[in-house]
């Protein structure tokens, strides 16, 4: 005869093993489903913005930049390490070379806390040249390092032009150049003028560095 106490702990023995086995099942299931939750798909793309990166077109952005390292400096070549960057090797030698002259030098420590105010910039993106009209500050000092009587954010203008040239991919500054521009222009000038971008002014303060 069958021993039905034993078949019946039998039985029950069976029935919790497989809710043990399903338990496990569950769990396993769950935390699969967590992981794969949690793992991005790599075969979905993901789109990230990547930043432009400076000088690799002649924008208004970066020739305000540049234009701000040129003309906001404490004093005559105080400002070298900064427009460096911009500037091609020849075009920074002969900026050192135009600020070594003489009659350049003799307004050195008299003419100080020169700071780019404003600029109005023009771009001719197909000739890679920047037209800028800057307004800028200077203090003007009766004597060296001597502050008493000085007369202070005397205001200038300029119109200059710059030529930039393409070197490992970067934009830098070739060629400045002033100019002058007047009320009634020929029609060659106001043609030429018509190849350029509208204006993009933007205006900045510049603190003492």
């Amino acid at each position: 005869m069958l021993d039905t106490e034993k078949l019946k702990r039998l039985k029950l023995a069976g029935l919790a093993l497989a809710a043990i086995l399903v338990l496990g099942l569950v769990f396993w299931f769950s935390l699969a489903t967590t992981k794969n939750a949690q793992t991005p798909n790599k075969g979905t793309s993901t789109t990230k913005q990547t930043k432009k990166v400076e000088g690799t077109a002649v924008t208004p952005a970066y020739v305000k930049d540049f234009l701000t390292a040129y003309f906001t400096k404490k004093d005559l070549g105080e400002n070298r390490n900064r427009y460096l960057p911009f500037m091609t090797e020849g075009a920074y030698q002969q900026e050192v070379n135009s600020e070594e002259e003489p009659a350049t030098q003799a307004y050195k420590g008299y003419v100080v806390d020169t700071k780019l105010k404003s600029a109005t910039i023009y771009i001719d993106e197909e000739n890679h040249v920047a037209l800028a009209q800057v307004t800028y500050t200077q203090t003007q000092l009766q004597k060296k390092k001597d502050y008493t009587n000085a007369q202070k954010d005397v205001l200038s203008n300029s119109t200059i032009r710059i030529t930039y040239t393409k070197q490992d991919k970067k934009y830098l500054v070739n060629h400045i150049e002033p100019i002058l521009i007047v009320d009634s222009l020929t029609a060659g000038q106001e043609a030429s003028l018509s190849t350029l971008s509208q204006p993009n002014t933007e205006t900045s303060t510049q603190g003492d560095n």
